[in-house]
C-alpha cells in the first residue's frame, strides 16, 4: 500500500497544531496509509506536548520532529527528509483539512498522472466572524475541473495544501532553498524549478482546506506586505534559478512598475469615496512594487526566530 506523509511544519501555534493535526488523523476515504509529522521549528520545542496529548488510529502514527535552525525552508526540508511516504503532502499548522483530503489528492494524482497535486483554500476568520475584503487574500480558488493540468499557472500555487510525489519532486538536498527562511517564497522557487524540469502539477478540487485567520492578520498593513512579497516572489524566482531568466526579470519589473503606477493612481482616485476599493488598489500598487524591488535587501520578513506570521 502507498503511504502518504502529512507534514506540518509548526512554529508557536499550539492551538492551531491541534486542529491541523487533529484533521490529518480524521482522513478518511483514501486506499493509501498516512503518517503524520509534525516539524517544530521553535528554539524550545513547546510543539512537543501538544503532540505528546494527540492520538490517532494505531496505523495512523503521529511523529515529532525538532527543528530548531530557525526558517521555514529548513523546517519544510526536515520534514521531507523525515517522511517515509512514497507521497508528501503539506498542511499548514493554521489549516484545517477536509475529512477526504487525503483521498482526493490521492485520486487527483491516480487520474492526471501529475507529479505534483493543489488544492482549495478556504479562509477564514479565527473567530468566526466575517472576514470581508480580505477573504481573497487567505484564500485560493481556481476554476478548473478535477485533475486539469494546472502546470501552467504554478505561480498562482504554493505548499500550503499540495501533496508532491517524493521521487520525482522533493530528490534534491535540500528541496526547499534556505535562502528564503526568513522571507518565505521557497515554495514558488521550488515549483519554478520543478516545471523547469518538466514536472506537471494536478489540480485536486475536492481537496478542500481551510485557512484560519487571526484578527492581527486582517489588516491592509499586513496585506500590503503580503503582497509586497509575492511581487518579489514573481520576480525573484527568475533570478534564483540556474541559469538567471534576465529577460523574463526584466518583463516583471517593467510590468511591476506599470502596475504599481495605475493601482496607485487608483488608490488615490478612490480614497475620498470607497474606503476599501482604496485600500484594495494600494495592495495592487505593494504588489506590483515588489516586482521591481525584489532584490535580497528589500524582502520582508515574515519567518524567522520567534516570528509568528
Amino acid at each position: 500500500m502507498d503511504l502518504v506523509s502529512i507534514v506540518i511544519p509548526t512554529l508557536n501555534r499550539p492551538e492551531p497544531l491541534r486542529r491541523a493535526v487533529a484533521s490529518a488523523l480524521a482522513q478518511q476515504g483514501a486506499d493509501v496509509g498516512v503518517e503524520v509529522l509534525v516539524v517544530d521549528n521553535s528554539a524550545d520545542g513547546n510543539a512537543a506536548a501538544v503532540v505528546a496529548g494527540l492520538t490517532g488510529p494505531a496505523d495512523r502514527p503521529v511523529r515529532y520532529l525538532a527543528a530548531p535552525r530557525p526558517g521555514v525552508a529548513n523546517a519544510r526540508n526536515a520534514g521531507v527528509a523525515a517522511a517515509a511516504g512514497r507521497w508528501v503532502a503539506f498542511l499548514d499548522d493554521d489549516q484545517e483539512a477536509s475529512v477526504g483530503w487525503v483521498a482526493a489528492h490521492v485520486a487527483a494524482a491516480r487520474a492526471s498522472g501529475a507529479d505534483a497535486t493543489f488544492g482549495p483554500v478556504e479562509g477564514r476568520a479565527e473567530d468566526g466572524a466575517s472576514m470581508g475584503p480580505f477573504e481573497p487574500y487567505f484564500s485560493r480558488r481556481i476554476e478548473r475541473p478535477d485533475a486539469d493540468d494546472v502546470t501552467a499557472i504554478a505561480a498562482y500555487l504554493g505548499t500550503n495544501n499540495s501533496m508532491f510525489d517524493r521521487a520525482r519532486c522533493l530528490s534534491d538536498e535540500p528541496p526547499f532553498d534556505p535562502r528564503l527562511n526568513e522571507s518565505g517564497g521557497e515554495d514558488s522557487l521550488l515549483l519554478k524549478r520543478l516545471t523547469l524540469a518538466g514536472r506537471r502539477f494536478g489540480w485536486a478540487a475536492g481537496a478542500t482546506v481551510i485557512e484560519w485567520t487571526p484578527e492581527r492578520r486582517l489588516t491592509w498593513a499586513y496585506v500590503r506586505k503580503r503582497k509586497f512579497l509575492s511581487g518579489q516572489v514573481r520576480t525573484f524566482t527568475h533570478h534564483m534559478v540556474s541559469p538567471p531568466q534576465w529577460g523574463r526579470i526584466a518583463f516583471w519589473m517593467a510590468a511591476g512598475a506599470a502596475q504599481s503606477l495605475a493601482a496607485g493612481a487608483a488608490a488615490a482616485a478612490f480614497a475620498p469615496i470607497d474606503r476599501d476599493r482604496s485600500q484594495k488598489a494600494l495592495a495592487a500598487a505593494y504588489g506590483g512594487l515588489g516586482k521591481v524591488l525584489w532584490a535580497e535587501r528589500f524582502r520582508p520578513s515574515l519567518y524567522g526566530p520567534g516570528l509568528v506570521s
